[in-house]
C-alpha cells in the first residue's frame, strides 16, 4: 500500500501543470495515466492567455515562452464579409502588443516531464489501470489492476475517460458530439506575429503565428464536407485560395485530424474528488480558451488548497471543495456554452441570424471599450 497526499488520474498536460502547481514542501503528488505518446506525435498547439503565461513561468519554463513570439494584433472576420470589403470586421490589438503567445503542446510535455523529474515531490506511475475508489473521510482509497492500494486525501481526476467519473458524478456530464472534424495544419509562412481567423460556412478557420515563419492552421469543419477528404496538396491549394491576399503563400508541411466534442460536467467536486480539465469541460476550440480555462482552475484549487491549510483544515475537506467549485463554475459555463453557440452563430447563413451577428461583429469593432473588455477576458491581462 502506498500512500500520497494528491493522487491524479491522467497524465497529459493538465495532469502536468495540476501537479507541479500543487507539488509543495513535504506535499506529496502522484499521477497515474499513459497519455505521453499522444501528446509527442500530436501536432497540436495552445494559445496561452498573458496570465496563463505567468503561470507557466512561475512553474519555473520562462526559457520555454521565450522559444514563441508575442501575438501582437488578431484580425476576425466572416469569410465572404472579407471578400466583398477587402477588410477584416474586427482587429484586436493591445498597448503592449502582447496578446498571449502560441506553444506547441508536444514541447510543452517534455519541458514539463523535464520539471517533474526535478521535484522529488512528484511521481507518474505509468501504465496503470485505476479499478475503482473507495471514498473515506480522512484517506480515500484508489484500487489498481495489480492489486496494490493507494492511500491518498485527494483525488484529481484529468482523464474525461476514467471510471471513477461514471462511479460518483452520475447523470452529471453533459455531452454533445459536434459533429466537427478539426483539420491541423503545420505551415510555413510569414506571419508578422499577427493572428488571424476566417468564419466559414463549413467552420471557423485560424492561422496562429507560433513565430514569425512559422504558424498552425486549424480548420474546425463540418463532418459532411468535402474538404475533410482532400489530400495535403489540395488542402494547400484551398488555404492559399483564402489567405492569399492576407499572408502571401503559406506552404503546409504537416496534417492531422482530430474529432471535436462537447462535454461539461454540471458538478466539478463530490466528496474529496475534483474534475479538473477535459474532465470538466470540453469545448469548442474556436475560441483557443480551453486549456486557459483549465489553468484558472488550477491557480484557484492551488489558493483554496493553501487557504484551509492555513485555517487547520485537512486536505480534501469538503468545505474547501465546495467553495473551489462555486469559484470556478460560472466561469467554466460561460466560456464552455459560449463558445459552443458563437460557432453555431458565425456559421449560419440564415439571413435575419447572419444580419444580427454581423451588426454585433461591427458594433464590438467600433467600440474600444467592449474591444478592451473582450480581450481582457480572452487573455487574464
Amino acid at each position: 500500500m502506498t500512500k500520497t497526499d494528491i493522487a491524479i488520474i491522467g497524465s497529459g498536460i493538465t495532469s502536468k501543470l495540476t501537479a507541479l502547481a500543487l507539488a509543495k514542501d513535504t506535499r506529496k503528488v502522484a499521477i497515474y495515466g499513459d497519455e505521453n505518446s499522444k501528446i509527442n506525435s500530436s501536432n497540436l498547439v495552445t494559445f496561452f492567455s498573458t496570465s496563463s503565461l505567468s503561470f507557466l513561468e512561475d512553474l519555473g519554463i520562462k526559457d520555454l515562452i521565450n522559444q514563441f513570439d508575442k501575438i501582437n494584433e488578431i484580425s476576425c472576420s466572416k469569410l465572404e464579409n472579407y471578400r466583398s470589403n477587402g477588410k477584416f470586421q474586427i482587429n484586436f490589438n493591445s498597448e503592449n502588443n502582447d496578446l498571449g503567445r502560441v506553444i506547441i503542446n508536444s514541447k510543452l510535455n517534455d519541458e514539463l516531464d523535464k520539471q517533474i523529474k526535478k521535484n522529488k515531490n512528484i511521481i507518474i506511475i505509468s501504465k496503470i489501470k485505476i479499478t475503482d475508489f473507495q471514498y473515506e473521510e480522512a484517506e480515500s482509497v484508489l484500487y489498481l489492476e495489480n492489486g496494490d492500494k493507494i492511500l491518498t486525501k485527494l483525488l484529481i481526476i484529468a482523464d474525461k475517460k476514467s471510471h471513477v467519473i461514471k462511479k460518483y458524478f452520475k447523470d452529471n456530464i453533459i455531452k454533445k458530439d459536434l459533429n466537427q472534424t478539426s483539420v491541423v495544419l503545420d505551415a510555413t509562412v510569414e506571419t508578422n506575429n499577427h493572428a488571424y481567423q476566417f468564419f466559414t460556412k463549413k467552420g471557423a478557420l485560424a492561422l496562429l503565428p507560433t513565430d514569425k515563419n512559422n504558424a498552425s492552421i486549424i480548420w474546425s469543419l463540418e463532418n459532411n464536407v468535402l474538404e475533410l477528404e482532400y489530400s495535403i496538396e489540395n488542402l494547400s491549394d484551398e488555404i492559399n485560395k483564402i489567405f492569399r491576399d492576407v499572408t502571401g503563400f503559406i506552404e503546409i508541411k504537416n496534417l492531422q485530424k482530430y474529432k471535436l466534442n462537447f462535454e461539461f460536467a454540471k458538478r466539478i467536486t463530490s466528496n474529496s474528488i475534483i474534475l479538473i480539465g477535459e474532465a470538466a469541460h470540453s469545448l469548442h476550440p474556436i475560441a483557443g480558451q480551453g486549456l486557459n480555462l483549465s489553468i484558472k482552475d488550477i491557480i484557484e484549487l492551488k489558493n483554496k488548497i493553501n487557504k484551509f491549510k492555513y485555517l487547520g483544515y485537512a486536505l480534501g475537506n469538503s468545505l474547501s471543495l465546495v467553495e473551489y467549485e462555486n469559484a470556478r463554475q460560472n466561469d467554466n459555463t460561460i466560456y464552455t456554452f459560449a463558445t459552443n453557440y458563437l460557432d453555431e452563430i458565425l456559421k449560419n447563413r440564415n439571413y435575419l441570424v447572419n444580419t444580427i451577428s454581423n451588426l454585433g461583429i461591427n458594433a464590438i469593432n467600433k467600440s474600444s471599450t467592449l474591444k478592451k473588455m473582450i480581450i481582457k477576458s480572452a487573455t487574464g491581462q
